[in-house]
């Protein structure tokens, strides 16, 4: 009997050394990889990022338990994103991973990334998921055919707001009773009864009209007379849709007509006088001071500062985005939706484990981590009921404050850089949207109390609808074309040339803007533009081809 009983032991635990570590696999490797993580450098060259070390939030906590991973970030000092790749590049101290953003394509050149197409075929679980072989195509380099980042799916603005727009304060609005403002006469007309009518602020003087010009933000002042003429974000210049047709913004005739209007608005003082000295802080600053009038930005810009008037209780004061263009334009493109192919996260030839590196992106995309950087932790950020994901009254106030996001590690622009499909798409357990932000619930309950009074006003549902229907561009978005290093130096000839002389231009007294703009056009007669036209010309012709 006692032989029997040994014999069915020792058959117990034999058997308990085949199935339990099976079936307790993930659990085991969970722990083990939180106690002996694989450690990754990774260097974050977006200098629009806030470096917010993710990894060190209760949420990025768990993302290293599930994925055995932990990232040591360095992050870019200043916005020179160029000058730090060259260093990069010429010393070859290179990291596990970058994101190497708007100069990816130099470390492709310079052969320092790892192709990621058959890491992709073997071990892309996830990724397969979401991008297909249509979405896989566009993320190919032109030049060998090769994949060096995954580009996370990207729209441009969510539901509740339009992504761009000329901003006009609440109290603004309401004094003209409540226009939907399409017309950029009108628009300034507006600002200069507004100054006009409140010439100074809690003490300080009313500021008109200004703009961010801080270094590579100074875009949004480049941008505005093709936004006028209803042309999407294409990164200055203006693209055919049918044709692939490519023209330049440079000499635009309605440049020279819109900045005039600025000038004329600077000489009568309308216009921010220190617009052209003002660092991005600054800028913001005085926007959450409430005392600016109207200005054109990208939402996402200026978050901060709409976040901060709402601390204050200035809610009258806080910026609402306006379709305006040119008059006889009747069709805006502030809203677009599409995917990109700017670049996202790769594995560098130094990364010492390329084959755990690509896992781990892969399993960035796995839907238990989408939902934990998206949602947050359950019970904490959200419950489950019936199988569907939802926030009640405090774990939205909780998502709403972007402090609380912030340290628990909720969203932000790091997660947003990883593998991930677009936010409105769904859980494969049908339990909720990629992000709570795309739910039902949070159209519902994400608009705070003085915008629905804005909303009903205007007898709309969302801010965006204020705005033409979004616009899905057949060519993805022009900005995001990676240029030789050659052309690149062209359009940065170019690129400042027309920074200095739009300031120039703007500021000029009285009866000297013709004159300023006329040799502005002949010193632009110089650069040998027309290269990078047609290299752009022929990259979204290839697009219109082969995506369409």
């Amino acid at each position: 009997m006692f032989k029997r009983r040994v014999a069915l032991l020792v058959a117990i635990a034999f058997l308990m050394t085949i199935i339990v570590p099976g079936f307790l696999s993930a659990p085991t490797k969970a722990v083990a990889a939180a106690k002996n993580p694989i450690v990754f450098k990774i260097y974050w060259g977006d200098s629009n990022a806030e470096p917010v070390d993710v990894w060190k939030t209760p949420i990025g906590k768990k993302v290293e338990q599930i994925t055995g991973v932990r990232l040591q970030f360095e992050f870019i000092v200043g916005s020179d994103e160029e000058t730090k790749a060259g260093i990069m590049l010429a010393s070859g101290d290179l990291p596990d991973l970058i994101n190497a953003h708007n100069v990816v394509n130099k470390f492709i050149e310079a052969g320092a990334l790892v192709p990621l197409d058959n890491y992709i075929a073997k071990y892309g679980k996830n990724i397969k998921k979401w991008y297909d072989a249509k979405a896989l195509k566009k993320l190919k380099y032109p030049k060998d055919g090769h994949i060096y980042y995954l580009t996370p799916f990207r729209e441009e603005s969510d539901p509740l707001y339009s992504f761009a727009g000329f901003w006009l304060p609440i109290y603004v609005l309401k004094e003209n009773k409540w226009p939907v403002v399409r017309d950029i006469d009108t628009y300034f007309k507006i600002i200069k009864d507004a100054v006009k009518k409140h010439p100074t602020y809690n003490g300080k003087p009313t500021i008109g009209f200004t703009a961010l010009t801080d270094s590579w933000r100074i875009y949004v002042l480049m941008q505005q007379p093709l936004r006028l003429e209803g042309y999407p974000n294409d990164g200055g210049w203006l693209i055919d849709e049918k044709t692939g047709v490519v023209k330049d913004s440079y000499t635009m005739p309605y440049a020279k007509t819109y900045y005039k209007i600025l000038n004329q608005m600077w000489n009568e003082g309308l216009l921010d006088k220190e617009m052209f000295s003002q660092n991005y802080d600054q800028y913001l600053a005085k926007i959450s001071s409430g005392r600016v009038v109207g200005f054109y930005d990208e939402r996402w810009q200026i978050q901060s500062a709409i976040d901060s008037l709402e601390k204050q209780g200035l809610y009258d004061r806080i910026p609402i985005a306006m379709p305006v263009l040119k008059k006889g334009v009747k069709r805006d493109r502030y809203n677009v939706v599409t995917m990109g192919t700017g670049a996202g996260i790769s594995i560098t030839k130094k990364c010492k484990d390329p084959v755990a590196a690509f896992k781990f992106l892969d399993r960035m995309a796995g839907e238990d981590i989408l939902k934990l950087i998206n949602w947050g932790i359950q019970g904490q950020d959200y419950y489950v009921k019936n199988g569907k994901m939802y926030k009640d009254a405090k774990q939205i106030q909780n998502y709403m404050n972007p402090d609380y996001r912030k340290k628990q590690g909720i969203g932000g622009n790091i997660w947003f850089a990883f593998p991930r499909p677009p936010f409105d798409w769904t859980y494969s357990d049908k339990s909720g949207k990629i992000s709570w932000d795309y739910s039902d619930q949070a159209l519902e309950q994400r608009y705070k109390p003085y915008e629905k009074e804005v909303l009903k006003v205007y007898k709309i549902k969302s801010f965006k609808d204020l705005f033409s229907p979004t616009w899905n561009s057949p060519y993805g978005y022009g900005w995001d074309i990676k240029l030789p290093d050659d052309l690149q130096a062209i359009q940065n000839q170019a690129d400042d040339l027309q920074r200095r002389y739009i300031a120039k231009a703007i500021m000029a007294k009285p009866g000297e803007y013709d004159k300023i703009w006329n040799e502005y056009l002949n010193k632009m007669k110089n650069i040998p533009i027309k290269k990078v036209i047609d290299f752009r010309q022929k990259e979204i012709q290839r697009r219109l081809k082969e995506w369409n």
